[in-house]
């Protein structure tokens, strides 16, 4: 045996949802490219229905990291945290994340992060704080280290049949390393839009909801509000059909290609506009999809945010399977010019909003150095949303 460590990746197929099939290999790629700096790492595919003796079979190493969920995403700085924390005698241990069902596992974050370069800078900043391992009745099973010794007493046990799940669930001997941060995608699709919702005003009835993936808005405006009728419209079947509970009715279609006759007293766009070729034309077409009076209720990431600046200073540019860089973002907005957008269609604006996430310590650097030099506005650099509720 030896002291390198291998990492078990699941072999799973993604769903046939071009963003989630991105992430499959987006995370894969981007961890082992995180972790590069480690020597020895040795990277290996495994069938998803492996049990622990079949891990053990195909392992020459004393520690395995058994990867579960394909959307995760850690770094050098993950590892040697958990190298560390199973050092301390412990027979498996669990990392700490953005998104994780054990409370125990929730990561308290300095700062939040929106593209790689940020969350490798926290992932550092986390690993380099002085925080306690803790004690673990059971593990998110997304990504634990184990020890070979430990799980060879399994196998003798009588319990090398268990997945990694199983044994996750119910370690004889466990911790959390508090300074190991895995980043997981969780389910984007399912957001109940909770900001959106509560734009919605009293008096509207009809609602037409463009782009609503697996259905959270409806879902969460239908509770607060039952009295109204939602249409979705959505391009992918396998999260249109998810929505369809959701939802008076679902028209599964490229939002360009649906003929709609119906009039509407709000029509939502969360997060839409820059995925489409021609969002100008869009909007005009949201314009006269609504009752005079009507709300045309969206929202926006802004491409003047710090991240995307200063990684653009930097000469980079990294796409995302999701969120500020999402790799399927065709056009790109700042609060000025989606005002223009909105003017050029008719549009008046009612209300808007900027959401700001607080910057990493690097960040606020950046921002302050751009803002004394006269290259920024603090507004703009701090804004990673725009929120805006416009009238017809």
């Amino acid at each position: 045996m030896n002291d390198q460590l291998e990492i078990f990746w699941p072999k799973l197929t993604a769903p046939d949802i071009w963003e989630v099939q991105v992430s499959y290999e987006y995370c894969k790629n981007t961890s082992r490219q995180l972790c590069e700096p480690i020597s020895g790492l040795i990277w290996i595919d495994y069938p998803v229905e492996w049990r622990i003796h079949q891990f053990l079979a195909n392992s020459a190493s004393d520690l395995l990291l058994i990867v579960t969920d394909p959307e995760a995403v850690f770094s050098e700085y993950t590892i040697h945290c958990l190298v560390k924390g199973i050092s301390g005698g412990f027979g498996a241990c669990g990392p700490v994340y953005n998104i994780s069902d054990h409370p125990e596992q929730q990561a308290q974050l300095p700062a939040s992060y929106l593209n790689v370069s940020s969350y490798v800078e926290i992932a550092r900043h986390l690993s380099e704080t002085t925080l306690p391992h803790r004690t673990a009745d059971s593990l998110d099973p997304t990504c634990v280290l184990y020890r070979r010794d430990y799980l060879e007493s399994l196998l003798q046990s009588g319990s090398g049949n268990k997945s990694s799940h199983q044994v996750a669930a119910t370690p004889a001997s466990a911790g959390i390393a508090s300074g190991a941060l895995v980043h997981r995608f969780g389910n984007y699709y399912d957001g109940g839009r909770e900001d959106l919702v509560d734009l919605v005003p009293p008096q509207i009835r009809r609602v037409l909801d463009i782009g609503c993936a697996n259905g959270g808005y409806g879902k969460h405006l239908k509770q607060v509000r039952p009295d109204i009728r939602i249409v979705g419209v959505e391009l992918n079947p396998i999260m249109a059909e998810t929505a369809r509970r959701c939802y008076d009715e679902i028209i599964t279609s490229p939002i360009e290609q649906v003929q709609i006759d119906e009039k509407f007293d709000l029509v939502n766009c969360g997060d839409i506009l820059e995925h489409l070729e021609n969002p100008w034309q869009m909007l005009k077409r949201i314009y006269h999809l609504l009752n005079e009076g009507g709300y045309l209720v969206l929202s926006v990431p802004n491409a003047g945010h710090w991240t995307v600046i200063k990684d653009l200073m930097n000469g980079k540019f990294e796409y995302l399977p999701v969120g500020l860089l999402c790799i399927t973002h065709l056009r790109w907005f700042t609060e000025s010019s989606i005002r223009q957008a909105l003017a050029d269609a008719g549009f008046g604006i009612d209300k808007i909003s900027k959401q700001q996430i607080a910057p990493t310590p690097e960040g606020k650097k950046f921002i302050s150095m751009m803002c004394e030099s006269g290259y920024g506005s603090e507004e703009s650099l701090m804004t990673n949303e725009i929120i805006i509720r416009a009238l017809k």
